[in-house]
């Protein structure tokens, strides 16, 4: 039997390799921190770092699957790897290459820890809203005679079958005209792929429609990147902006480091700026501010920079830290559970 992929890499060591040192190391700065003794900065290669162990894999028929991981690596990363070469070397990109790089974009957003609570945040609010369409939508069937209290409802695509939705009807013994429909779902690592997979399946082409560039920084100046590196922003002025853009949102705004000297931009509806543009020093300071801010827990550099820790002070709360450690910990074991139950 293959050995599944543990160590599931939510920021990708062939994207993480453009930060290293002249030591082949990159240089990390945490946000979050169990005491003030701690050093501001560590050191470590690009396998040690940017993953979680068992991010995505899932228990499919009572076996540990890690069929995400590798459709990431072959539908999005690996792919990408030479158009992020190019694009970082300053060559002249084909519309595939775009094509690549946008998908790449795409995949690194949705795959983070941080859009991980994004989406259990937000699933946590909609759920309820979420069966009782359900329930609405089989009750009617129901009624138009369009299937039978006794039928067992099959999802209608591959994705829809990976989505953690038990749907029962069972007929009232003492009384023929009555039903009882119950529908049952819970919310955790498995709606949460379930989500990732239909927005790079469905949604992500919008992306393709926006006019991308390449644009770098001021001269003498460099860009980090961290575990959150995608930044989709609503940007009114300096002082009043915040991260809670989209993919398709007029004159939105979408920034993601590729390099230190490198980055992917649009702002949607606009035409593109010219290749290769360098930004002012006072734009570029304020873009490193804004990669800094959206970090969830971890800031990457090539240099140790005292520049990011002033730009965001580190939190000190060991029990907070201790609590992420525990949730962590259970992730697996817990979505584990429910997935053998419903899968």
């Amino acid at each position: 039997m293959n050995k599944i992929k543990a160590n599931n890499h939510y920021v990708p060591q062939l994207y993480l390799k453009r930060w290293v040192d002249s030591e082949n190391e990159v240089c990390i700065y945490k946000t979050l921190v169990s005491h003030e003794n701690e050093n501001l900065w560590r050191k470590q290669s690009t396998a040690a770092i940017g993953y979680q162990r068992h991010l995505y894999t899932q228990m499919i028929a009572g076996k540990e699957s890690d069929d995400l991981e590798n459709w990431l690596d072959k539908n999005y990363e690996s792919p990408a790897q030479e158009a992020i070469s190019k694009a970082v070397n300053d060559e002249k990109l084909s519309k595939h290459d775009w094509y690549l790089l946008i998908r790449f974009l795409a995949c690194q957003d949705v795959r983070t820890p941080a859009r991980l609570l994004e989406h259990l945040s937000r699933q946590n609010r909609t759920q309820e809203k979420i069966l009782q369409d359900s329930l609405e939508r089989l009750k009617e069937e129901i009624e138009n005679n369009s299937i039978s209290p006794s039928d067992t409802v099959e999802p209608s695509n591959e994705l829809d079958k990976l989505f953690p939705l038990k749907i029962r009807t069972e007929r009232d013994p003492n009384d023929k005209e009555m039903a009882r429909i119950k529908v049952e779902s819970y919310t955790g690592r498995a709606t949460w792929i379930h989500s990732l997979k239909h927005l790079l399946k469905y949604s992500e082409k919008v992306l393709h429609l926006h006019k991308w560039s390449i644009i770098k920084p001021a001269r003498g100046c460099s860009w980090p990147t961290s575990d959150n590196p995608v930044i989709k922003l609503n940007f009114r002025d300096e002082n009043n902006y915040d991260f809670g853009g989209g993919w398709g949102r007029e004159k939105g705004n979408i920034f993601f480091p590729i390099s230190p000297q490198h980055a992917m931009f649009v702002q949607i509806g606009d035409k593109p700026i010219l290749k290769g543009t360098r930004l002012s020093k006072d734009l570029t300071k304020q873009v490193k501010k804004m990669i800094v801010e959206h970090a969830h827990r971890f800031v990457y550099s090539n240099s140790f920079d005292n520049e990011i820790s002033a730009l965001r002070p580190r939190i000190v709360d060991a029990n907070a830290v201790k609590k992420e450690k525990y949730q962590i910990k259970d992730w697996h074991e817990q979505n584990s559970q429910f997935e053998t139950e419903f899968f």
